[in-house]
C-alpha cells in the first residue's frame, strides 16, 4: 500500500512540471510573436480561454474577441510575454510578444524606390538593422534615410530607437588620384638709399646733421658709391646703395594615392617640426606637418562618375617669415598652398580645383623734409623702395580606375643604380650613375605607351594600372 502511494505522488510530481510546460518552453521555436508597431493583429488558440495577461501593458496590449480569438497592438519598441489560461484556470500557453518597426512596409518601400539593391532590414532590441552592399554612396544615404523615417515614426516608446548601419558600398573599384600643384612666383626689386653726415662747428659750438650711418651703408650696402667733402671748418661724408633684384620660385608637385571607392587615404611627403605650446604645466611641444599632403575619399557611383572629396597641401618652411618669441625662441613660418573641395569626374577626365594669380607692388620714401624735394640733388637726401611680386598658381586633378600591375615588368626610379668604387670616387670623381641598359629599356618603354590613353605595356592579363609608373631619370 506504502509502495502504490508512493508511485501516484510521484507521478503527481511529474504532472507538475507538465502543467506548467503546457504552452511550450520559452526558447521553443515558433513561439514568439512579431507585432508591428502602432499595428495591430489577431491570434487565434487552440481553446477557449478564460483570462489572459501582458507582462508589461506599456508595450502591448491584448483584448478578448472572443473564447479562441485574441486581439493584440502594438503600443511601443521592445519585448514582453503573454500568458493565457483555459476554462479550467490552466496555464495553457506562454507566448513571447516583439513590438518592433514595421519591417514588411519598410521593404516595400525600399524594393520600390531601390529596386536593384539587394537590402536587408532586421530589429534588435529596439535597434532598426540594415545591411547589404549597394552599388553607390547616393542609394546608401538614400535607404539610410527611409529606414531613419521609419524610426521617428516609432519614437515616443520606453525604448530607444536608432537606426545600425551596416550597409556598405560594393563594387571594390580601386581609384588612383594624380594631383598637380605648378606654381611660380616672380619678384623685382629696387632700391635707392643714401646716408650722408655733416660736421660744422662754429666758435665753441658744434652742429652734425645726420642721416642713417654712412659707414653702416658702406659696409652692407650692394652697389655703393662713397664720397666726402672736406674744408676748413666743414666735413661732408655721404654714401648713395642702388640695386635692382629679380627673383624666380618654380614650384610642382605631382603626388599619387589609390584607394578603393568609398575608403579615405592619405598622403604626406615632407616632415614635421616642433613648435613650443604654452599649456597648464607650463610648455608643451607639437609637431607641425610641412610638405606634400593629399586626403581624398573616392566613391565610384552608378553611373561611372567618381566623386572626390579631397583636401590638397603643399608647404614648406619660411626661414624669412621666421618670428623671434621671447622663451619660445624661433618660431619657423610656414608657406602653404592648400585647396579643399568636392568634384565629380570620369575615368581620366582633369579639372582644375582651385587657382591663383596675384600681383602686389609696394613702395616706400624716406626723405629729409624740404631737402628731399629738390630736383636731382633731392636723391641724396632720400631712399625709396620699389617691390614688385607675381605669382601664378594652379592644382589639378585627374581620377583613374586602376587595377594591380605585374611588378617583374615594372622599372621603378631606383632601379640599376650602380654604385662607384673607392677608386673610381676618389681618384675620378664619380658619383652613382644609371646604368646604360636600364635607361635604354625605360626610353623604350615610355615610347612603346601611347599618350592618354590610359593603357600601360607593362601590364598582361586582367591587372594593369593606367599611365606609366614612377619617373624616368
Amino acid at each position: 500500500m506504502n509502495i502504490l502511494r508512493s508511485g501516484l505522488m510521484g507521478l503527481m510530481l511529474l504532472a507538475v512540471p507538465l502543467a506548467g510546460q503546457a504552452g511550450g518552453s520559452l526558447q521553443q521555436p515558433g513561439n514568439e510573436v512579431l507585432l508591428p508597431i502602432h499595428k495591430s493583429r489577431s491570434l487565434m488558440l487552440d481553446r477557449p480561454a478564460s483570462r489572459v495577461s501582458v507582462a508589461n501593458p506599456a508595450i502591448a496590449d491584448v483584448l478578448v474577441l472572443q473564447d479562441k480569438e485574441l486581439y493584440l497592438v502594438g503600443k511601443s519598441l521592445g519585448h514582453t510575454n503573454l500568458m493565457v489560461w483555459d476554462l479550467n484556470d490552466q496555464l495553457m500557453d506562454v507566448m513571447d510578444i516583439e513590438v518592433s518597426h514595421d519591417l514588411q512596409g519598410l521593404k516595400e518601400r525600399l524594393y520600390r524606390f531601390l529596386p536593384s539593391e539587394p537590402i536587408q532590414v532586421h530589429t534588435s532590441q529596439g535597434q532598426l538593422v540594415v545591411s547589404g552592399e549597394v552599388s553607390d554612396l547616393d542609394k546608401l544615404n538614400s535607404a539610410y534615410e527611409l529606414a531613419r523615417g521609419y524610426v521617428v515614426a516609432a519614437e515616443g516608446g520606453v525604448a530607444r530607437s536608432e537606426v545600425l548601419n551596416m550597409m556598405s558600398v560594393g563594387g571594390g573599384q580601386q581609384v588612383m588620384l594624380e594631383v598637380t600643384v605648378a606654381e611660380v612666383a616672380r619678384d623685382t626689386a629696387r632700391n635707392w638709399d643714401s646716408a650722408f653726415a655733416l660736421s660744422e662747428p662754429s666758435g665753441n659750438w658744434s652742429f652734425d646733421l645726420l642721416r642713417d650711418s654712412v659707414p653702416a651703408l658702406a659696409i652692407n650696402g650692394t652697389n655703393t658709391l662713397v664720397g666726402s667733402f672736406a674744408s676748413a671748418d666743414t666735413v661732408f661724408n655721404v654714401a648713395l646703395d642702388l640695386a635692382k633684384t629679380r627673383g624666380l620660385a618654380r614650384v610642382l608637385a605631382e603626388p599619387r594615392i589609390t584607394a578603393i571607392s568609398g575608403q579615405s587615404a592619405e598622403f604626406l611627403s615632407g616632415g614635421e617640426f616642433p613648435v613650443p605650446v604654452p599649456n597648464e604645466d607650463g610648455i608643451a611641444v607639437e609637431f607641425k606637418e610641412f610638405g606634400v599632403g593629399l586626403k581624398f575619399t573616392p566613391v565610384v557611383l552608378n553611373s561611372g562618375k567618381i566623386n572626390l572629396n579631397l583636401n590638397v597641401a603643399v608647404s614648406e618652411p619660411s626661414i624669412a617669415n621666421t618670428t623671434e618669441i621671447p622663451i619660445f625662441g624661433n618660431i619657423t613660418a610656414l608657406n602653404k598652398r592648400s585647396a579643399s573641395t568636392t568634384v565629380e569626374l570620369g575615368d581620366g577626365q582633369t579639372i582644375g580645383i582651385a587657382g591663383l594669380l596675384s600681383e602686389d607692388v609696394r613702395e616706400s620714401v624716406s626723405q629729409l623734409p624740404f631737402a628731399g624735394d629738390i630736383p636731382v640733388l633731392g636723391n641724396l637726401f632720400t631712399s625709396r623702395d620699389y617691390i614688385k611680386g607675381e605669382t601664378e598658381l594652379v592644382i589639378m586633378v585627374t581620377p583613374r580606375l586602376v587595377r594591380p600591375f605585374d611588378r617583374q615588368h615594372v622599372t621603378l626610379p631606383t632601379d640599376g643604380f650602380i654604385e662607384p668604387t673607392d677608386m673610381e670616387f676618389y681618384l675620378l670623381g664619380k658619383m652613382s650613375e644609371r646604368s646604360r641598359e636600364q635607361q635604354d629599356s625605360s626610353a623604350n618603354m615610355a615610347q612603346q605607351t601611347p599618350a592618354n590613353t590610359g593603357t600601360n605595356p607593362a601590364v598582361s592579363g586582367e591587372g594593369g594600372m593606367e599611365q606609366t609608373y614612377g619617373q624616368s631619370l
